[in-house]
């Protein structure tokens, strides 16, 4: 088994689209992510990177390139303006649960809201995703601030945006950083099941 570490924020968009693949990416690589939940403004900001939005073309890219990624993965998609809500709350849960309890609850997060399902711009929106989503209502009151540790973990070892990957083999992980490089990820992870090491 192949482990990844996947870091990735609930505001982000490419990070709904890779939570996506991870369940078949899973099967078919013989891998296990573990969920890593991270604060993305600190960490665009803290590594030096920018924004999409701050960059008028590339946000006007940005939009069309995530429509046409979804066509592609089949999967359903509405846009949420930038900035519009707070994923903090959500964060605090999924850092204060482990293992396939919270696969399960970010993979319910973001199916709710990047897909239209649920507006996390309403006040009740959490507790909304777990009645639709038959998730338990004592989640609702968890709290960890794992995700800042992760944040400065992540920043430390190279990240600046999401989702990013860490491929753990022997030596130091390598990192795929953005949805367009999981099938870089996946041909990693076939040398590192046949040498038991990530690809250098």
């Amino acid at each position: 088994m192949t482990d990844i570490d996947f870091y990735f924020d609930f505001i982000s968009p490419y990070s709904y689209l890779a939570a996506t693949r991870i369940p078949a990416f899973e099967q078919q690589h013989h891998a296990s992510f573990k969920w890593l939940p991270v604060n993305l403004p600190r960490l665009i900001n803290n590594s030096g990177n920018t924004p999409p939005t701050q960059i008028y073309n590339k946000a006007r890219y940005s939009l069309r390139d995530l429509k046409r990624w979804a066509r592609f993965l089949n999967v359903p998609f509405t846009m949420i303006k930038p900035g519009s809500f707070d994923s903090r709350p959500a964060m605090r849960i999924a850092g204060a649960l482990s293992g396939n309890d919270r696969a399960d609850f970010c993979q319910a997060v973001f199916d709710s809201i990047w897909s239209g399902d649920i507006n996390p711009l309403q006040q009740d929106w959490l507790a909304q995703v777990m009645r639709e989503k038959n998730l338990p209502d004592a989640w609702l009151s968890l709290d960890s601030e794992e995700f800042e540790l992760n944040t400065q973990q992540a920043l430390k070892a190279g990240a600046f945006g999401a989702p990013t990957f860490f491929l753990h083999g022997q030596g130091r992980p390598e990192m795929f950083f953005g949805l367009d490089h999981m099938d870089f990820l996946a041909r990693a992870c076939a040398i590192h099941t046949t040498t038991g090491k990530a690809e250098t």
